[in-house]
């Protein structure tokens, strides 16, 4: 057990006995006679638990412990009393005395409660951070980016917080809108209240009615018993309507009444009930073509866009891509068990040249997937999703044959397939690989060099085709002899 005890009394016999007991516990003191001392200690020790004499001859315990808290919010302080001092155990105890002991205590008793208190400390630490993390995650410092895109969302975002606004978040899939709604929330005045996020993309169209406004007993086939609704579960709080543009058009109407009316009527129910709800939308579309098509009502959609905010594609994000890569690396290593101290330079190129059309998303599941698969002490670039590592390299095996063959050394003859045949595409690339290996002598730094592809692509193509690669200079390698033969043509 780490830390040492501070020993508050007034009388050195008795903290000398202290002391012996807990030394033979294993547990190092340090002593004061005054508060002026103990405050002193615990700001310079830093002790794991105080105890702490109810009557000193400076200040009185009950005003001690009360500055101990205010300095050391989570210091666990033991008090000692003498016998008819119950009132001033209960006063103390209601000011955060973890537990007590009354003079003369035996040896185990005075053991047992000291040990007790510094497992409480370690507990309360504990829980003071993930309380702090939790914070983190809901609030607006879970919104990571310093580019000029994410700082103009963050300022309309923090205004929508302090009203009860309905808002309308609008960008491309995997931008974060469900987070954002979510930091919203957190930072409004209905924190305490439920959030409730519905998908309206994701539930089946007959449910979805029933989902969002509750249905009565005997309402449809299957319905044996009532059941609120997401608007109801949202009551006091804020529900987030998710891929707002699937709602179909019956169920755009529903919506616009609950918005203008403020209450919900169940699915088979003849009354309606007022709810008390916070409304934010979320849609990957574009409503105002939507509208423009008559897929969405016009009424609708300025009801959801009162208050329209844009979250940018991590495109536009400029350096926030490193930033938020940095975040997730340090996250999955922690949760797979890996020590990785950044990334390789050649990572870091490719992550800031990919496009990134899932977003935060995509960027997201890559970093899980390479740290899992990552073996070294930095995540490099093999690790990678083969389409970060091609947005790297310039993927010059693609697109048409004329292209293909321009990536060919020039040295090296063009293909023999008969004019107007069509090769599949991995059979056209691994001969490109195997005559651009054959050509230098299978030299992979050479034959990457030549081909003006990564030699990480090499090295996967390798492994995909199941070709033998034997050791070579350090950056080279050679192939197998046993490896297959080029196909036809090459």
């Amino acid at each position: 057990m780490g830390g040492k005890i501070l020993l508050v009394d007034d009388d050195p016999t008795l903290l000398e006995m202290v002391g012996e007991i807990l030394k033979r516990e294993g547990l190092e003191t340090v002593r004061a006679q005054t508060g002026e001392e103990a405050l002193r200690l615990a700001r310079d020790e830093r002790p794991a638990a105080v105890v702490l004499d109810l009557f000193l001859p400076d200040v009185a315990g009950k005003s001690l412990l009360e500055q101990l808290h205010k300095e050391h919010e989570h210091l666990p302080v033991v008090m000692l009393t003498s016998r008819g001092a119950v009132e001033d155990v209960v006063e103390c105890m209601r000011l955060g005395a973890v537990d007590y002991i009354q003079k003369p205590f035996s040896h185990t008793r005075l053991v047992a409660t000291v040990k007790n208190a510094c497992q409480q400390g370690v507990l309360r630490a504990r829980i003071q951070s993930l309380t702090k993390e939790l914070r983190r995650g809901d609030g607006f410092k879970a919104i990571l980016g310093t580019s000029p895109a994410v700082q103009k969302a963050l300022d309309l975002l923090i205004h929508a917080a302090k009203s009860d606004v309905t808002v309308l978040l609008e960008g491309e899939s995997g931008t974060g809108k469900e987070i954002a709604a979510r930091a919203v929330h957190a930072e409004s005045v209905r924190r305490s209240g439920p959030f409730i996020a519905v998908n309206c993309g994701a539930i089946p169209e007959g449910l979805l009615e029933s989902e969002m406004f509750g249905h009565v007993k005997g309402a449809f086939t299957g319905a044996t018993a009532s059941r609120q609704g997401r608007f109801e579960e949202a009551d006091g709080g804020t529900i987030f309507l998710d891929e707002i543009g699937e709602l179909r058009p019956d169920l755009q109407v529903r919506l616009l009444r609950v918005l203008q009316e403020k209450a919900i009527q169940r699915v088979g129910g003849t009354g309606s009930q007022s709810v008390d709800v916070r409304v934010m939308a979320a849609t990957n579309r574009n409503l105002k073509a939507e509208v423009a098509r008559g897929t969405f009502r016009e009424d609708l959609f300025y009801r959801l866009a009162v208050f329209p905010v844009r979250l940018p594609p991590l495109r536009e994000r400029g350096e926030d891509v490193l930033l938020l890569a940095n975040a997730f690396l340090r996250r999955f290593a922690t949760a797979h068990g890996k020590k990785l101290g950044g990334f390789t330079p050649e990572a870091l190129r490719a992550l800031q040249t990919y496009a990134w059309p899932g977003n935060i998303r995509e960027l997201e599941n890559a970093l899980e997937r390479a740290t899992i698969l990552e073996d070294g002490s930095q995540l490099s670039l093999e690790s990678l999703p083969d389409d970060i590592v091609l947005a790297l390299e310039g993927h010059v095996v693609q697109g048409s044959e004329d292209s293909r063959e321009r990536a060919l050394p020039p040295s090296l003859p063009r293909s023999a397939a008969p004019a107007g045949e069509i090769a599949p595409f991995e059979e056209e690339e691994k001969r490109i690989i195997l005559r651009a290996l054959e050509a230098t002598g299978w030299n992979i730094p050479e034959a990457a060099a030549r081909l003006q592809i990564g030699r990480a692509t090499i090295y996967r193509r390798i492994a995909r085709y199941g070709l033998k690669l034997r050791g070579g200079d350090e950056g080279g390698g050679t192939m197998d002899t046993a490896a297959p033969e080029p196909t036809a043509g090459a």
